[in-house]
């Protein structure tokens, strides 16, 4: 599939972790390592299988870690890194943004997934001045009941896949959306104004995706890591 010029990818790796203590008393979030390798090598080597290759770290908390698993791991990989300190999200994009003037991909430092981004580039490109979002379904591992206004069970049932789906980031932003990044003060704000202004369409991923944000999701990513590796 020929696609246009690629879009640069930002990740998000600035986080503290503080579910993921004692861990991340040593370890930025984003280094914690899966069955013996970081979390952001497995999301910088997605990126690289479908010819990404250009990429803008944003880090904060032990920023100078990442910087060395970069010069160690990817020496030759056209990256930045991009230091915001102890900020919000919509102040590390906004740095990012001044080394970018076209179209960017967001990841999160904390998701590994095994989306298919030249899928998701061509849904993206098939609409106009449109920025998109990845989802994934939302299930829940207990049944369900629906009652009524006495108590009574109307019905049940089990481990049910709710229409509503969950952002797993994996963001295609338009240059034309820029703007929005610097115009609101968070960066739920500036979803909101896509989504009023519809225009932020929804990639539906059905693969696998594993996000690290407790003790037990790590203890899940290990255990699940080779399904991705496949």
């Amino acid at each position: 599939m020929m696609l246009n010029k690629k879009p640069t990818v930002i990740i998000l790796c600035g986080g503290k972790g503080m579910r993921l203590r004692p861990i991340t008393n040593d370890l930025p979030k984003p280094l914690i390592p899966i069955s013996g390798k970081p979390v952001l090598h497995y999301i910088i080597n997605q990126c690289m299988k479908y010819d990404l290759d250009k990429f803008v770290i944003a880090t904060g908390y032990k920023s100078k870690k990442i910087s060395e698993f970069i010069d160690s791991n990817f020496r030759d990989l056209d990256c930045a890194l991009v230091d915001s300190g102890d900020s919000d999200i919509i102040n590390r994009i906004r740095d990012c943004l001044d080394l970018i003037d076209d179209d960017f991909i967001l990841c999160y430092g904390d998701t590994i997934s095994d989306i298919n981004l030249n899928n998701l580039q061509e849904y993206h490109k098939l609409q106009s001045n449109i920025s998109t979002v990845t989802s994934f379904p939302i299930s829940i591992p207990f049944g369900v009941m629906s009652l009524d206004d006495d108590n009574y069970v109307k019905s049940f049932i089990e481990k049910p896949v709710l229409k509503d789906v969950m952002n797993i980031g994996y963001f295609y932003f338009s240059k034309v959306h820029h703007n929005l990044f610097f115009k609101h003060n968070s960066f739920i704000e500036v979803l909101d104004d896509l989504c009023n202004q519809k225009e932020l369409k929804c990639y539906n991923h059905a693969g696998i995706h594993i996000t690290i944000n407790t003790i037990q999701e790590l203890e899940y990513a290990n255990a699940n890591i080779s399904k991705i590796l496949k």
